[in-house]
């Protein structure tokens, strides 16, 4: 591997972690069952993280049916990174990881599903936990407890999570299969 290859990837993998900052020990959410979740066909998303004055884009491959949700992240240059798979037997990443994240893969998973399922499986996941689910104009917003955890706005075309526990924002845009090129979102 040539040195600037070598510390691009480093530098990369560093980002990651700084990208998540505290988000390593959290309250898991509960999930709603994968059964909920409308079955779409394999799509590619530029996903845009702004955390305190940093940038970062990596592409995300979603796939999911009714047995289980595959998440690759990928670098620009199209390396797997990493490979979330959440299925019955829970969350995890797969041992090809390029390296070991700073978050768990029950995390992401909740992270993810808050943005994909529908809100009535999510109200309905999140029962008598102490987690909890609002409407507001533009999307929703994550509760555990009194404490606002997470908010969740746009739509299809342009989605935004805005994580309060690790203080990120993470925008995500499809990408047209034929151009390479995502749809246009206020981070891109």
């Amino acid at each position: 591997m040539k040195p600037a290859t070598f510390l691009r990837q480093a530098l990369l993998v560093m980002s990651m972690a700084l990208l998540v900052g505290c988000a390593g020990k959290p309250v898991e959410a509960p999930l709603p069952e994968l059964s909920e979740l409308p079955e779409r066909e394999t799509r590619m998303q530029r996903l845009t993280f702004l955390h305190q004055d940093q940038r970062h884009e990596m592409v995300g491959v979603l796939r999911h049916d009714e047995n289980a949700l595959r998440l690759a992240l990928l670098s620009p240059q199209g390396q797997r990174l990493l490979t979330l798979v959440h299925d019955p037997s829970g969350s995890r990443f797969l041992d090809d990881a390029a390296f070991d994240p700073p978050f768990s893969a029950e995390w992401l998973a909740s992270r993810i599903s808050w943005s994909l399922w529908p809100r009535a499986s999510l109200a309905q996941a999140f029962g008598p936990s102490g987690w909890s689910l609002a409407d507001t104009d533009d999307g929703h917003t994550i509760r555990y407890d009194k404490r606002v955890i997470a908010r969740i706005s746009g739509d299809d075309e342009c989605r935004m999570i805005e994580d309060l526990e690790a203080d990120y924002r993470l925008y995500i845009a499809p990408i047209d299969d034929l151009q390479q090129k995502a749809t246009s979102c206020p981070a891109n």
